[in-house]
Formats: structure tokens, C-alpha cells, sequence
């Protein structure tokens, strides 16, 4: 059964949803990092990300001006530094150096990989569209990193007022098609 409601009201269900870092460096080599959001896959060939970044930030700025990015996914051991990332501006400051973030050099764009992350992905922008009030900025993956801990759980955003936890599945609701490989959380499964 279904009622109306506002917007705003039904909005309130949505969680838990994704939360990603973005890092950018600057021409001059200062590197900056926020949190963000709205994020999606938005092509799988080739493969892209969507970001919706504020036109105000400086993660817009850096990234209209070097056209490349990295989209990071954080773990649950990261919850302090996204919340630090997404609660200040960075132009001006080592927003990387003060969430406790470790970096590493990335292959093929200057904005460095999160050492700490669950995975990282180079981007170079591809197109920025502002079909509403936040840019959404498409940027082609051209170099993926995954961290060497396999058992990394990613952070997510699971309630309003940006609260952060790692997701785990029910196993009873999860549904799968016959072809699907075993579920690595069922008892009976082979390794």
C-alpha cells in the first residue's frame, strides 16, 4: 500500500546510500579531497563515474582545470576522515594531511590514490551537465586500484545528518538468479 507524501518526506527513505571521496591536486601539487554523495556508475563502456559537485567547491575548480580526478571508496575504518572531508572547504589548507589521510602516487593522473581506501579509480573528465542547481561531472575510469585487504568493508551513508556505518546484507532477504555464483556469506557454501 502506498500514500502520498512530499518529496522531502519520502527522501528520508533513501538510505543507505553511497558516499565516495573525490581527490584532485591542484596545478601547483597541493592535493584536496571531499566527500561526496552523489555518485553512480554512468557507463560501462566505456566505464565512467557520475560526481555532483557543488559548483562553489574547489574539488569543481581543480577538476575543470587539470580534467582529472580520483573517485575513492572508503572503508569503515575511514568514517572520521569522510566526515572531516564533506564538513570543510579544502582551498587553502591540507584537508588530506588533516583527516589522516595516506596517499600514494597514481599511475596515470596527478590527484593521488587513498592508500586506506577499498578501491580506487583514476578519472579524466569526460563532460560536465547542470540539468538542476549541482553540476554533474562524468569522468572516464582509466586506472582501477583495489587495496590488498580483500575483507575491507566500504562506508556508507545511512541515515540524514550524514551518519556513516558499513552495510552488511540479511542473508534470508537477499535473492539471487540460479546462474549467480555461491554467496560467500551462506554456511553451506563452497569456498
Amino acid at each position: 500500500m502506498q500514500q502520498p507524501t512530499t518529496i522531502a518526506e519520502a527522501l528520508k527513505r533513501r538510505f543507505p546510500e553511497q558516499v565516495v571521496l573525490v581527490v584532485t591536486r591542484a596545478p601547483d601539487g597541493c592535493a584536496n579531497v571531499m566527500a561526496v554523495g552523489w555518485t553512480a556508475m554512468a557507463s560501462s563502456d566505456p566505464p565512467m563515474f557520475m560526481v555532483g559537485i557543488d559548483a562553489e567547491a574547489w574539488s569543481y575548480a581543480l577538476i575543470r582545470e587539470t580534467r582529472a580526478f580520483v573517485v575513492a571508496f572508503p572503508s569503515e575504518a575511514m568514517g572520521a576522515a569522510v566526515l572531516h572531508a564533506g564538513s570543510v572547504h579544502g582551498q587553502g589548507r591540507d584537508k588530506l594531511k588533516e583527516a589522516g589521510l595516506n596517499t600514494i602516487p597514481a599511475f596515470h593522473v596527478a590527484a593521488p590514490l587513498l592508500a586506506d581506501a577499498i578501491a580506487n579509480f583514476e578519472c579524466e573528465l569526460k563532460e560536465i551537465v547542470q540539468p538542476g542547481d549541482c553540476p554533474l561531472i562524468f569522468g572516464r575510469i582509466i586506472a582501477a586500484h583495489v587495496n590488498v585487504k580483500a575483507d575491507l568493508r566500504r562506508l556508507y551513508t545511512v541515515a540524514s545528518g550524514h551518519c556513516l556505518a558499513g552495510v552488511r546484507p540479511i542473508p534470508e532477504t537477499m535473492i539471487r538468479p540460479p546462474h549467480a555464483p555461491p554467496d560467500p556469506f551462506e554456511a553451506n557454501s563452497s569456498p
